[in-house]
């Protein structure tokens, strides 16, 4: 198989600055797998929201769909994502050069409104897909996704204490930079398994 390259998109509100995704970004580069090279995906908004300084919603995620589709191009790649960049990420499973998708934290449901969930963009994937998320997670945690029917083709795997931002409670005793170690060793293990890279 051709080294993929992953590529891997931030949340709604903040870029790749902000210290889980930087630190994310640099453990997964140096965790020891066949990816050709680790890629950050910054969204227009988001470009926009940082050079003005002043805080704005990304726009629908229909628009979002084909900005990521046209930055990943043709290269046979991993698609990943923080959040609404996994949500993103999930949409590019049929093009033919995505192998494998990775979401950090998947956004299942707006916080306290379960109606309103999102299952639907983990429904009839072309490709595995990982999704790592915090026991914790206000935006789907372990009881409530447990009670959800998963497709064979989507791997969960929790962090214990964890919450959307994969921080944990300090009867934990484990910092945000262990937590983030331990992502990028479970990607790499997945990929692994799954892809072969």
């Amino acid at each position: 198989m051709i080294e993929p390259t992953l590529f891997v998109a931030h949340g709604s509100g903040a870029g790749h600055s902000t210290p889980f995704l930087n630190s994310l970004i640099t453990a997964l580069e140096q965790s020891n797998t066949s990816i050709k090279q680790v890629t950050p995906v910054t969204f227009s908004y988001m470009e926009q929201q940082e050079k003005e300084g002043k805080k704005r919603p990304p726009p629908r995620i229909d628009k979002l769909i084909p900005e990521y589709q046209n930055i990943v191009g043709n290269d046979t790649c991993i698609v990943a994502g923080k959040s609404l960049g996994g949500r993103v990420a999930t949409q590019l499973s049929c093009l033919p050069n995505v192998k494998a998708i990775v979401c950090f934290g998947f956004p299942f449901h707006p916080p306290g409104k379960q109606e309103k969930h999102r299952l639907s963009f983990i429904q009839g994937l072309k490709v595995p897909c990982l999704i790592i998320q915090g026991t914790r997670d206000k935006l789907g945690n372990y009881e409530w996704v447990n009670q959800q029917a998963i497709p064979n083709n989507v791997d969960i795997i929790w962090i214990e204490g964890a919450d959307h931002d994969f921080k944990t409670l300090k009867s934990f005793k484990k910092n945000q930079m262990e937590t983030v170690f331990e992502i990028a060793e479970i990607t790499k293990n997945w990929l692994k398994k799954t892809v072969g890279v």
